[in-house]
């Protein structure tokens, strides 16, 4: 608009400067023709015929702007652009991916092809190993009595391990003892020459167990668990010093008394149930406190389980240790008509 405007301000200057020669010229033609008309007779004025003005250009007109639905049209062009862009990168990637799948799988193809390879290997060498054993197996049967005696040995030499772990762990002979005979027993049935140097050695082992005396520990442990109920029914150090027995009177301690005399001896007795004057030749013992009481029960009662673990794991020195602490606290502390 302004370019066009800017192009008709020339046209508008032209039009000022031909009215402006036009008006010139009519004013030169006036002077003349009134100087002729002073010379000349007066005529009739002349009007001058007006200029031509040209007629103005017209303006061009302004252009309409984009419609809104052009601008929404070029929006969703270049949107489909954009998504067409994108579906086409995310194609490629499927593609890449799909790629690499198709490589991985041809990847484990290999690895099976491989481990079924190395199987039948395998298969391969457990048919010859069995086809080996087979032979073996064959040739120990041919053998006279072979079988047998191998079967015999093996399990001799586990009753020898049994016995050893219930002698050393177990603590019990009697049973290694048995299980010692049924060793010689199986080793008797081999009929076999060389295995008499091991007969010899269990048969000492035999006699030595047998000269070591059984100890019933079964019994022994229910012998302590009795001692352990009637420690709560024992009587212990008394609360209260014993009576003494009065000592009777004799007849020559009788003698007759005057009334003061008798006064004396009837407020003496009085006192005498209230104040009592003991002679005794050992110390009287202190009697005991509900704490301590229950206290001296309780480790009795740990005393006895003490004594009870020693004697079944063979501790003799813990469990002597543990009788002898019990009797001591008996001695001293119940009394000798229940001890």
């Amino acid at each position: 608009m302004t370019e066009q405007l800017d192009a008709d301000q020339p046209k508008n200057e032209n039009v000022d400067t031909n009215v402006e020669t036009s008006a010139k010229n009519s004013t030169e033609s006036n002077s003349e023709n009134s100087a002729e008309a002073k010379k000349e007779p007066a005529k009739a004025p002349i009007t001058p015929a007006p200029p031509k003005v040209p007629a103005p250009s017209k303006a061009p007109k302004p252009k309409k702007p984009l419609s809104l639905l052009a601008v929404l049209a070029l929006i969703l062009v270049s949107l489909a652009f954009i998504a067409i862009a994108g579906l086409s990168w995310k194609g490629v990637e499927l593609i890449q991916q799909l790629s690499n799948i198709e490589l991985q799988l041809q990847k484990s193809e290999q690895g099976k092809a491989a481990v079924s390879k190395n199987l039948n290997q395998l298969q391969q060498q457990i048919n010859t190993q069995t086809k080996q054993q087979q032979h073996t197996s064959q040739r120990l049967a041919q053998l006279p009595g072979a079988d047998t005696d191998d079967w015999l040995i093996a399990e001799a030499e586990y009753l020898l391990r049994l016995a050893n772990q219930r002698l050393n762990l177990e603590k019990d002979g009697q049973g290694a003892h048995d299980i010692l005979k049924a060793a010689d027993a199986i080793l008797a049935e081999t009929r076999n020459p060389q295995l008499d140097g091991i007969r010899g050695i269990l048969a000492k082992e035999i006699v030595n167990l047998r000269a070591v005396p059984a100890i019933d520990i079964t019994g022994a442990v229910s012998r302590i668990q009795a001692v352990q109920e009637q420690i709560t029914q024992l009587e212990w150090m008394p609360r209260t010093l014993p009576e003494q027995t009065p000592i009777a009177e004799t007849s020559d301690d009788k003698v007759e008394l005057n009334a003061w005399d008798k006064f004396l001896a009837k407020a003496w007795k009085g006192l005498g149930k209230i104040v009592r004057i003991r002679d005794n030749d050992k110390a009287l013992p202190a009697p005991l406190t509900p704490d301590q009481h229950y206290y001296l029960q309780q480790n009795m009662q740990l005393m006895l389980e003490q004594a009870q673990v020693a004697l079944v794991r063979q501790q003799a020195d813990l469990y002597l240790h543990s009788i002898n602490r019990t009797q001591a606290w008996l001695s001293e502390f119940v009394r000798s008509e229940t001890a």
